[in-house]
């Protein structure tokens, strides 16, 4: 009686919570004096066991889920990359195959666009999603990063904390700290009910990402753990840390308060997943073994081929890892799409990624299941997992043959104006100077004209599209440093620079020195030109011209239309074969990115959310060159022709 939660006297149909149990349903009370002390009983006809755990077991290396050895099979998906009205289909998938969790990471930089200015709203939603993955009966572990990589801008963080003064990300610097714990005050009492030990699905959460590959940094990693305790608390989820095996010394802390985990990829060798573990085995000696990012795909970049990944090793080595008792997350289970300018970008030297992020992975980008993989993984999961019963999931029907025509209806240049107007100064100043993080800029400069000479643009981040009054127009690439020979200048020079993504990997990302958006100077002969006027471009919504047709120039902007019936709204791709580089959106919803010039990503995916019967319409910002239509088609092109030039 000393255990049980609640008041007396108890009546006959209470319900009592124990320490331990649950009195469903009481039948009697009574009470005794012994020796001058009341001792008070209640008679249950049902004890049903209630506390909710889930631990890690260091002696025993694995997870303990309700006191009972647990290991999970997960499935790597973002809710920000999927439309809302999708999750359910993709979860489905997960659950179909019989995988147990579904892992995702949160995106500051979409949820804080501005300091202090949050949204959770539709595919942002993330209570909403970790929610929805409850309603199946399926475990959630939660990245929070707050840095994540995922391939998107500045790797999840705000782009803005780089207008803020010798700012360091991923470090102890003070503005950094304070932006990230104003973050996660907002986000992390909004989880915390839903954490396993609270009756929700969230069985582990992640501080930091691959921080090993960075710094090594020990007292960073341990502020920023303790930012998560004080707001999660410390018994009540699993905390843990993913990086490289050959770097889990520098991304992690030698602590069993913190679980240490790795992510590596596919080898034919069924002794690589030992070797992968034997480097977390030196750092931490006991605990369960977990591979946080299983890759059943790898990711891609403008300009080169289009990865994939064979499914038979994949489905070895998952068994391998099964059976050695790991947990494993494949990444990515489903990978979706970077809707608008999400994409981010890496270095070595500055290579972008496209708007897909379709992975090569069992869930196609459009939701439809790649068969060889799906049902590999699943095979293999019904033999340690038993089956789930579920019929896989069917692929859907998808709309094509419909030609779109394109009209030219403007020019970025029409943008130029004193509506648009950032400022005026000697020299040319970065985005982020102006509070700009995506899109494109103006840069304008008054010269004095000559019939020919060289203009040199110096550190443009991260490409830069040259209009002269003459009509020439060329293209700089980043790190090109090009001095460009032209025939007339003429009296205006105007460089739209286009900021195609922050980095998401790589030690650049640290430096603000080095990571801006914008040109540091530009030349004529051997003067550095000075008087710089800028002028923000809308790229998600341009302008149309409201004067009249006059001078069409590049970049344009174009617009189209096509009509569907009801029985026409379908998933569909738009082919941009015959076009240059630039911005397509769908009934003014920002697709992302188009490059065919650069390969290997030709299709954007449009989801029926985004039709609507009668006319539809297409706007295309097109900064190179222009195509004469699009099509609507009904497979995609993910793997055509590259250009490593472009």
């Amino acid at each position: 009686s000393s255990g049980i939660n609640a008041e007396w006297p108890l009546r006959p149909g209470t319900i009592v919570r124990c320490s331990l149990f649950v009195c469903v349903t009481i039948t009697n009370t009574f009470t005794f004096n012994m020796n001058g002390k009341v001792i008070c009983f209640a008679v249950c006809l049902t004890v049903v066991f209630t506390e909710r755990s889930f631990k890690v077991d260091w002696n025993g290396n694995r997870f303990l889920k309700d006191g009972r050895p647990y290991q999970y099979a997960s499935a790597g998906m973002h809710y920000f990359r999927i439309p809302r009205e999708y999750w359910k289909d993709r979860v489905y998938t997960a659950k179909s195959a019989g995988l147990t969790t579904i892992q995702t990471y949160t995106i500051w930089n979409l949820h804080e666009p501005s300091p202090g200015e949050f949204n959770f709203e539709g595919n942002l939603d993330v209570v909403g999603f970790i929610k929805l993955v409850h309603s199946y009966n399926m475990t959630v572990i939660l990245r929070v990063g707050p840095f994540i990589d995922a391939e998107v801008t500045f790797g999840g963080l705000p782009p803005w904390l780089l207008s803020i003064p010798g700012m360091k990300v991923r470090s102890r610097n003070t503005d950094y700290m304070t932006a990230v714990s104003k973050w996660l005050d907002k986000l992390l009492p909004m989880v915390r009910p839903l954490l396993y030990a609270n009756g929700g699905p969230i069985i582990m959460v992640q501080f930091e990402n691959e921080y090993g590959s960075y710094a090594c940094d020990r007292d960073y990693l341990n502020h920023t753990y303790s930012l998560f305790r004080s707001r999660l608390g410390g018994d009540e989820v699993v905390y843990f840390t993913t990086d490289n095996p050959l770097t889990v010394k520098c991304g992690s802390l030698p602590t069993e308060e913190v679980l240490t985990t790795i992510d590596f990829g596919v080898n034919t060798d069924p002794e690589y997943p030992m070797y992968n573990f034997n480097f977390l085995r030196d750092f931490q000696p006991r605990g369960p073994l977990v591979n946080s990012e299983f890759y059943t795909g790898w990711l891609d970049y403008w300009g080169t081929e289009h990865s994939k990944r064979d499914t038979a090793p994949l489905v070895a080595q998952y068994q391998v890892l099964l059976e050695m008792g790991a947990s494993v997350n494949f990444y990515m289970w489903h990978g979706g799409t970077s809707w608008g300018l999400m994409s981010g970008a890496e270095m070595s030297y500055y290579r972008p990624n496209p708007t897909s992020y379709d992975y090569d992975a069992p869930v196609r980008e459009c939701g439809d299941i790649h068969a060889e993989k799906y049902w590999g993984i699943r095979k293999v999961t019904e033999k340690f997992f038993g089956s789930s019963g579920l019929p896989a999931p069917n692929n859907t029907a998808k709309l094509g043959g419909i030609d779109v025509s394109m009209t030219q209806v403007a020019s970025l240049h029409d943008q130029i104006s004193p509506n648009s107007f950032l400022g005026k100064s000697k020299y040319p100043r970065s985005f982020e100077e102006f509070g700009v993080y995506e899109g494109m800029i103006a840069y304008q400069f008054e010269v004095n004209g000559s019939d020919e000479g060289y203009l040199g643009l110096l550190g443009v981040h991260d490409r830069a599209y040259v209009a002269l009054d003459s009509g020439e127009y060329f293209q700089v690439r980043r790190n090109d440093n090009r001095n460009v020979r032209v025939h007339d200048i003429g009296q205006t020079v105007t460089i739209f620079v286009e900021n195609q993504g922050y980095l998401s990997f790589g030690p650049y990302m640290f430096e603000t020195e080095y990571e801006y958006k914008g040109i540091a100077n530009v030349t004529q002969g051997i003067s550095i030109l000075e008087g710089c006027s800028h002028y923000i471009i809308n790229v998600t919504h341009p302008l149309e011209r409201s004067s009249g047709p006059g001078e069409m120039k590049l970049p344009g902007v174009f617009k189209g239309e096509f009509t569907l019936s009801k029985s026409e709204i379908l998933d569909t791709y738009i082919d941009t074969t015959g076009w240059g580089k630039g911005f397509l959106s769908i009934n003014d919803n920002l697709l992302g990115r188009y490059w065919p010039d650069a390969g290997p990503q030709y299709t954007l995916l449009i989801p029926k959310l985004w039709l609507k019967e009668g006319k539809n319409s297409v706007t295309a910002v097109e900064l190179w060159k222009p195509g004469t239509h699009f099509k609507l088609v009904d497979t995609p092109k993910l793997d055509g022709s590259v250009n490593n030039k472009a």
